[in-house]
């Protein structure tokens, strides 16, 4: 398994998670990736 690069911006990091997306939402409801990003951003608050 290779190491990938750290993304150097935003923009690429923002990207990246997009293309994620756009390739697994044929599998993932797009309001079931918005309710797993809510949940995952309520992690990061605490």
């Amino acid at each position: 398994m290779t190491k990938e690069k750290k993304p150097s911006s935003m923009k690429e990091f923002l990207d990246k998670f997009f293309d994620l997306c756009k390739e697994y939402q044929q599998e993932i409801a797009p309001h079931k990736m918005a309710e797993i990003l809510r949940d995952y951003a309520e992690r990061l608050d605490g």
